[in-house]
């Protein structure tokens, strides 16, 4: 039978509702490592210019950013069958990729459309089922979730495809794709939107400029990731040029990332529940932009092992800290009822900096120097922090 929802007060029900963002953000997470952590080593090991890598995968990435367009029509059906549809299709591209040699990028492009769909119906479930104050706990979860399905997509198939080929990874990935689509028979049933959602899904835009501080709020949502953009699709070449084989890349970036981005995940959630969203958003946000000060220093200074091996340590727990925040932030300013349309608008704005960072980050340090973009990274991160106050009445 599928799991109930209840009051999410009730502690059986907190429990549920663990289980469920565990799982769903696991599913998320998945087709997104594959396209931004495992592509990446994959393309560079056959030598596809820097450049030429981070461009196209910030175009497929472009799915991510316009999934808005197609938000409204999640509202017409259940969100358990939205999020098993795109798992079919994934498990079915997955398995593609495993049988055959498709073009790598259009295969890669229809992943992250479904992937983008199911994103649309597993974050509107997620805020409608999800009560304000277990708004830390819970972004916890996703965001722990969420990063380790990227870690295990990227590093942990990386490892496969190191020892055992590139086609026994994919076909990894689509027996995993396959396990969580059958855990989507226990997600609760939702009934179809109602049709006042229906109508207001149509003017999204015209209630945000509504709303105080909209504009504000909205720049935040484009700034606070710009500095975490602009490195991620980067790191993992940056691994490949320092001459790290495939298989270590992996092994590394899963034994240590998963355990740090854990340890960061849950205490950015407990920070968020103990001192509040806007102290969160600032703290942890500066906690963000500082990890990328590892990579900076180890790039600037030719470290060695030991050195790339802190920085990704850093990398990771700022990822998990500012990540947690980000959420909380995007779930608060969010309306239930229209969740899966105001999600998705705010997803595509942030996916703005992310198509933007993709399609230049490659090019930058392709002229720049590692180093020097490092750094650059940075320093992209304050611009965000500078308008906190701006919104901290709207945010307590």
């Amino acid at each position: 039978m599928p799991l109930e929802t209840a009051q999410p007060r009730n502690l059986a029900t907190t429990k549920q509702l663990i289980v469920l963002a565990s799982i769903l953000y696991l599913s998320e997470g998945f087709p997104y490592g594959i396209v931004n952590e495992l592509a990446p080593i994959y393309l560079r090991v056959r030598h596809v210019p820097l450049a030429e890598i981070t461009s196209m995968l910030s175009l497929v990435g472009f799915a991510w950013s316009i999934k808005f367009l197609w938000s409204p029509l999640i509202e017409l059906g259940t969100y358990r069958r939205w999020i098993a549809g795109a798992l079919a299709v994934m498990t079915l591209l997955y398995a593609a990729l495993a049988l055959s040699t498709p073009t790598f990028w259009i295969v890669l492009m229809l992943l992250a459309i479904a992937s983008a769909t199911q994103d649309i119906a597993i974050d509107a479930f997620t805020i409608r089922i999800t009560p304000h104050e277990l708004l830390g706990p819970v972004n916890s979860v996703r965001v722990t979730a969420y990063r380790i399905a990227i870690i295990v997509s990227g590093g942990g198939l990386a490892a496969v495809a190191g020892y055992l080929g590139w086609r026994t990874a994919f076909a990894v990935a689509a027996v995993v794709s396959a396990l969580i689509l059958a855990f989507t028979f226990v997600i609760p049933e939702q009934e179809p939107g109602s049709p006042t959602r229906q109508r207001q899904a149509g003017e999204p835009v015209v209630r945000w400029l509504k709303r105080p501080r909209a504009f504000t709020l909205l720049a935040l949502v484009l700034l606070y990731r710009l500095g975490e953009f602009a490195i991620v699709l980067v790191i993992k070449p940056y691994w490949v040029d320092r001459g790290y084989s495939v298989a270590e890349i992996g092994t590394i970036t899963t034994a240590i990332g998963a355990t740090v981005v854990i340890v960061g995940a849950i205490a950015g959630g407990a920070f968020v529940a103990r001192f509040g969203l806007y102290a969160a958003l600032w703290w942890l946000g500066l906690a963000q932009i500082v990890s990328n000060i590892g990579y900076a220093i180890v790039a600037t200074l030719g470290a060695g092992r030991w050195g790339i091996y802190a920085a990704s340590i850093a990398e990771n727990l700022g990822y998990g800290l500012g990540n947690a925040a980000f959420l909380a932030f995007l779930m608060a300013i969010c309306d239930r009822e229209r969740a899966a349309t105001e999600y998705a608008l705010l997803s595509a704005l942030f996916g703005v900096s992310r198509l933007v960072m993709g399609k230049y980050s490659g090019l930058l340090a392709q002229n720049l120097g590692y180093g020097p973009f490092f750094w650059l990274t940075v320093f992209l991160g304050l611009p965000a922090l500078l308008l906190l106050p701006r919104v901290r009445r709207v945010l307590a």
